[in-house]
């Protein structure tokens, strides 16, 4: 499996031609994306049907930890950030680290970039909520303590704006890393329940499941 390195460096791998495969897939599609960026189509997450009583606003940063959870769960339940780009960028702080197998970078801007140009690539997809769990360290509450996170996993499956329609499909997960002195997330962290490898295969295969 890939090991993440510094945040702005790149995945390392043992064995070499693997790993410029991976770096060359995960460029290329975000060198695409710039070019031919559009919002892909789709729908919401299935979710347990927990509804948010408040209504936060996206135009400013949130003022407290309890907001940024909403936030974060509204991104990713409501909204399926990761799939429409549709996503709220205030609660990231601007350098935070972005981690996936592929790569490793520092820099909100250009992640948001990248989830809005990379949607042209999705045609529809469908995603389930599996699990959705907060946590805290050196307190047991939440306000107190030193870190918070909150860690998610979502059986994702998409299809691919390519002649032959692929379709993706792996269970996808993220670890978010708030800080609790400004309220933003300073990691996001993503793992896959698959190899990163055998990720890439599924691009150059004719689809075996539907959306």
């Amino acid at each position: 499996m890939a090991k993440m390195s510094g945040p702005n460096n790149d995945v390392e791998d043992d064995n070499p031609a693997s790993e410029a495969l991976k770096k060359t897939a995960w460029y290329a599609t975000e060198v695409f994306g710039k070019v031919f960026g559009q919002r892909g189509k789709g729908g919401v997450i299935q979710s347990d049907g927990e509804k948010k009583d408040e209504i936060d606003d996206m135009t400013k940063p949130p003022s407290s930890l309890e907001e940024t959870l909403r936030r974060i769960r509204s991104d990713v339940v409501e909204r399926s950030y990761f799939l429409s780009g549709e996503v709220d960028k205030l609660i990231y702080t601007e350098d935070c680290v972005f981690a996936d197998p592929f790569v490793s970078f520092s820099g909100r801007d250009r992640f948001v970039d990248n989830l809005s140009n990379l949607g042209s690539f999705i045609t529809k997809y469908d995603a389930k909520l599996i699990s959705y769990n907060t946590e805290t360290t050196e307190s047991a509450n939440i306000v107190e303590s030193d870190n918070v996170s909150v860690s998610t996993k979502i059986m994702v499956k998409l299809e691919l704006n390519l002649p032959w329609k692929p379709v993706l499909a792996w269970p996808w997960g993220v670890s978010y890393t708030i800080n609790p002195s400004n309220y933003l997330i300073s990691e996001h962290i993503e793992s896959w329940d698959i190899d990163a490898l055998e990720g890439v295969k599924q691009v150059f295969r004719k689809p075996t499941v539907r959306i």
